[in-house]
């Protein structure tokens, strides 16, 4: 995101003064959006699951214990 900010403000900066139209009809191709019900099932529960408070901690503790044997230091509380 922040690159994608940073290129935005340095085009605004270059083209400042410049009397440039803006058209952007016809640029591209059209995509469809994917309605596959399985993707989206999949995804909902996956999220479900990283909400839940118990999972939640359990992936934390699991982040935590990894960088412990990465570095032999704890992070976060």
């Amino acid at each position: 995101m922040k690159c994608c900010v940073i290129l935005h403000n340095m085009i605004l900066e270059d083209e400042r003064g410049l009397n440039l139209p803006c058209f952007y009809d016809n640029v591209g191709t059209r995509v469809q959006p994917e309605r596959n019900p399985s993707r989206i099932h999949a995804f909902l529960q996956a999220h479900c699951e990283i909400e839940d408070a118990t999972t939640h901690g359990r992936l934390r503790d699991d982040l935590v214990e990894h960088h412990w044997q990465l570095d032999g230091r704890r992070i976060g509380p």
